[in-house]
């Protein structure tokens, strides 16, 4: 049998995704690797890094970047690759050391480019690490966090998405908690603790943003910077 013919199986039959089987997605113009120990990063995520690019195209000094839950690495990657002069150094934490493994492999593809950009990686889940707080902490405010943390409500899941995406790709990459919003909760109340104040952008739902407006009042702005559709928005939160 031919790859094709391979290939035309794992998706047709196998419910494979694509890029899944060529092991690549395109993001922002750039060839990225993926595995299925990743999500496969999606079109509204690229709104992320047009808002990030913005934000850092008014700054006087170069930023940290902080990418909670990397994955494949795609989000840190983007910045840095569209503002390579404007950072002073990158951190990117997963909870999964294969995860972490993927995103060296694209770091190495760019590594001629970002090779100035002092970079760490490390294991950790949220915040919980105290070596990656005392870095958030010395950032102070000229540090940028991005989160595309799991948003989706547990139901939300379950009843609208894709086949292929159940079978496939890594149900806790999308999913936690019954209002999609436990993880982004938690790395909140972590931020409250520390002596820190990054600029963090992040992705979630049009309701799930008023739903944290409500739940942190005085403590963080939401504004929504850029909508994908009619209801995903990608937030920017500063702690007041």
């Amino acid at each position: 049998m031919t790859w094709i013919h391979q290939a035309y199986t794992m998706y047709t039959l196998d419910k494979k995704p694509l890029e899944y089987i060529l092991g690549w997605v395109e993001f922002l113009g750039n060839r990225f690797t993926v595995w299925p120990v990743t999500l496969i990063p999606r079109p509204e995520t690229e709104y992320m890094i047009e808002a990030i690019n913005e934000y850092i195209s008014k700054q006087d000094q170069q930023q940290t970047v902080f990418d909670i839950g990397t994955g494949c690495g795609v989000l840190w990657l983007s910045v840095c690759l569209h503002n390579t002069a404007h950072i002073a150094q990158a951190y990117l934490t997963d909870l999964s050391s294969d995860a972490l493994i993927i995103a060296k492999q694209n770091y190495a593809t760019y590594n001629t480019i970002l090779w100035d950009i002092p970079l760490s990686f490390l294991e950790a889940s949220l915040l919980n690490d105290n070596q990656l707080r005392d870095w958030v902490e010395k950032a102070w405010s000229t540090s940028i966090l991005v989160a595309n943390l799991p948003y989706i409500p547990e139901q939300t899941f379950e009843d609208n998405t894709d086949i292929m995406v159940k079978k496939r790709e890594p149900k806790m990459a999308f999913v936690w908690g019954d209002d999609g919003l436990d993880l982004y909760r938690i790395m909140f109340d972590q931020l409250l603790e520390l002596n820190a104040s990054p600029t963090l952008f992040l992705e979630m739902m049009t309701r799930q943003v008023d739903i944290l407006r409500k739940e942190y009042p005085e403590k963080f702005s939401f504004e929504e910077v850029k909508t994908f559709h009619f209801n995903i928005r990608i937030v920017k939160t500063v702690r007041f």
